[in-house]
């Protein structure tokens, strides 16, 4: 008697709350709650005792976006806030409702805060959903749609890190036949996104076949079940398993049986589904599997008898990537938006295809290198996902999570083709040099290609890290080489050995540079790119070649920028020294833009240019852009920075007026902790000047200085 009466006070007091919430909606139609309308509708003490009664209330959505926008301030949170999200989250899970459901989660899993107080529970309890509709032998078409959902975001929150992932592996293994559309559909999409980030999940590929029929089915399908409707997804992430098992592969034979395997899919899913997207990458691990069957055992051929390497052919799959509508690539997920990483990928791609085309007497194994490379990115850029950082208490602050590739010849292949650039121009330069810089370079040459070829011959046996007499990995080369030549390796022995540090550090960081401003930007990269090419807009020099000129130089400042922040202390140690000086960064950039595609038009300390003299400056054709350096020890935002500004506006008196300010910042941040997010270090300022009816634009860039090493932070 008693339990009735409180049910029934519950069920009376969720029916106010509707109401009063109804009422806020209704106040600003077509708009969020007004201001305020959080701590009119009783705050986190009301919905502590009766938010989980509206578990299928129309007003659920909405809520949860309210809750999740007033968890993100602190100061207004009561005693009652973690039970008052508990209650939140255990409606949205109770929710018998597919629409409430994926509205409502929605709102939560975009909520660091939320997730950070609610985030296990919320993973268990969908874990609960799906297993529920796994054990019940007839469940309705509104339960495959909610179940679908709740893997969705059961898949999104292991992403974040939240919930065991091998609770995870083993609910989608529990699926052993096909289903309904939708649900198979998330089954299948669910078991690329674990085979890409967790690499001992590629026997999941079972799991796909299962759920889309192509195998006789383990257990008993569900009523509604839909193989065919979910195959063409399934095709595309079986032909995305064998692939990313290809990139993964330490040697060259094991990488080409995947790709041939992947090949086969990609051929189902052209032919029988029609999709271009796998057209397109069908052809190009197609040209892939043949540069590699001509690498081996032989590495020089004059000519490529593969009709795919032919350079016509290249050209006209060249042709085919640029007219490809990225937008139709891989499978209309929840990704964020990965799309731009994965076009400018594929136009690098288009690019060194035409390039490839035209250096014919280039050997196979280096057109393998370039081609690996490239797959490489498009598929980290098509496969990642920006996920809320739960950790922070911030909302909105993203995080990028990619696909899992720790080693093997594609996490290499990369910087072997860079390598093999960078000793063909010394090469060439080696050939015209005279005197003592004959004598430099004939060094540098020598000792570039022995690198070269302790890597190559590294890569062709899929050689593991070596060991010394003690048990343990002993001599080892400077980041990067020691990916291409592994520690305690014969070769590395011999190298160290042979080959001074400082030769061996110079080409390092030479390999790095042209590494990093080859690749594309990822996704939180290319959030900040997209942020401040928006500011640019309202400069009217911010067009035609002026404008392509600024993006090429602002890509590869915010690659500079995340390179450095990301590196560690032995690849670039003034970041982490209290003393250096503005001298240091400066030889940095200058050595970073010399390596890139620019590096024929960047000029050092140039003289007479606004009455001063530039630090860096990028000549094109009819225009310059200029970079002013700086360190400094304070602790004010670059863009307060008036003397700083004054000086870099200075230099585009008789020039486009955008420009680039870039300084080493020693104590802006805190050197302790960790360095701020790639968001906070690049910015835009626009900068008046008396007599000037046009403003001038300024790019600020703060590089952190005086690092502390994660190990050694307290």
């Amino acid at each position: 008697m008693v339990a009735d009466e409180r049910k029934a006070m519950s069920g009376s007091a969720a029916v106010e709350l509707e109401k009063d919430f109804t009422a806020l909606l209704s106040a600003n139609a077509g708009g969020p709650p007004v201001e305020g309308a959080f701590a009119a509708l009783g705050g986190w003490d009301r919905l502590a005792r009766e938010a989980s009664d509206l578990t299928d209330s129309p007003v659920l959505p909405p809520l949860v976006h309210l809750v999740a926008h007033e968890a993100a301030n602190s100061g207004s949170r009561t005693d009652s806030y973690p039970a008052a999200l508990r209650r939140v989250s255990a409606a949205v899970t109770s929710t018998t409702s597919p629409a409430i459901l994926t509205d409502s989660l929605e709102a939560l899993l975009t909520s660091g805060p939320a997730l950070n107080e609610v985030g296990a529970g919320l993973a268990k309890a969908l874990e609960d959903a799906v297993q529920e509709f796994l054990d019940v032998p007839d469940p309705d078409s509104r339960a495959a749609l909610r179940t679908a959902s709740a893997l969705e975001a059961r898949t999104r929150l292991a992403l974040c890190g939240i919930g065991s992932p091998f609770a995870l592996l083993a609910l989608l293994e529990r699926f052993d036949a096909p289903v309904p559309k939708p649900l198979g559909t998330a089954v299948v999409r669910a078991v690329g996104v674990a085979v890409d980030h967790w690499p001992h999940a590629a026997s999941l590929a079972s799991v796909v076949r299962l759920v889309a029929g192509i195998d006789p089915p383990a257990g008993q399908p569900r009523p509604g079940a839909d193989p065919e409707g979910v195959a063409s997804d399934a095709a595309w992430v079986l032909a995305g398993i064998e692939l990313v098992s290809a990139l993964r592969a330490a040697d060259l034979p094991l990488m080409l049986n995947n790709l041939e395997a992947s090949a086969r899919y990609l051929q189902v899913a052209w032919d029988t589904y029609e999709r271009e997207d796998a057209s397109i990458l069908l052809t190009v691990v197609e040209v892939l599997c043949a540069l590699l069957a001509e690498s081996s055992p032989r590495l020089h051929v004059a000519a490529l008898s593969a009709p795919r390497l032919e350079p016509h052919a290249l050209a006209d799959l060249a042709e085919r990537i640029r007219r490809l509508n990225v937008t139709s690539i891989g499978l209309n997920h929840w990704y964020g938006d990965p799309k731009r990483a994965a076009l400018l990928a594929w136009t690098q791609l288009a690019d060194d295809l035409g390039r490839l085309r035209e250096e014919f007497q280039r050997d196979s194994f280096y057109k393998a290198e370039v081609v690996v490379d490239d797959l490489l990115q498009i598929y980290l850029g098509s496969r990642s996902a920006a996920v809320v950082s739960h950790k922070e208490d911030i909302d909105g602050l993203l995080r990028l999570v990619q696909p899992v590739i720790e080693s093997g010849f594609a996490r290499t292949a990369g910087l072997l083709c860079n390598l093999e650039d960078h000793t063909h121009a010394l090469e060439q330069e080696a050939a015209t040099a005279a005197g003592d810089r004959e004598r430099e370079v004939t060094e540098k040459l020598a000792a570039a290609q022995a690198v070269l070829r302790g890597a190559k011959a590294q890569a062709l046996a899929g050689a593991g890290p070596g060991k010394g007499h003690s048990g343990t990995a002993t001599e080892s080369l400077p980041q990067p080489l020691n990916q291409l030549v592994l520690p305690g390796s014969a070769a590395a022995i011999e190298l160290a050995e042979k080959v001074s540090p400082e030769t061996l550090a110079e080409l390092a960081k030479a390999v790095s540079d042209k590494t990093i401003g080859r690749h594309s930007l990822n996704l939180i990269e290319a959030e900040v790119y997209s942020g401040i090419r928006t500011c640019l807009e309202t400069s009217p020099d911010y067009i035609g070649g002026p404008k392509d000129a600024v993006d090429d130089v602002l890509r590869l400042i915010i690659q500079f920028v995340s390179s450095r922040t990301n590196a560690q202390s032995d690849l670039y140690p003034y970041l982490f020294d209290p003393k250096a000086v503005e001298g240091h960064i400066h030889k940095d950039l200058l050595d970073y833009l010399k390596s890139s595609s620019l590096g024929a038009i960047v000029e050092f300390e140039v003289q007479h240019v606004g009455g001063g003299r530039i630090d860096l400056r990028l000549k094109f054709s009819g225009f310059s852009i200029c970079i002013e350096m700086k360190v400094d020890s304070m602790k004010q935002p670059l863009s307060d920075k008036q003397a700083y500004l004054k000086q870099a506006v200075t230099y585009q008196t008789t020039d486009i007026r955008i420009g680039f300010l870039v300084s080493l910042r020693h104590k802006a941040f805190d050197p302790t902790g960790a360095p701020p997010h790639l968001s906070a270090l690049i910015g835009h300022t626009a900068f008046d000047v008396p007599g000037d009816a046009v403003p001038r634009h300024i790019v600020t860039v703060g590089v952190p200085g005086s690092r502390t090493r994660p190990s050694d932070m307290k």
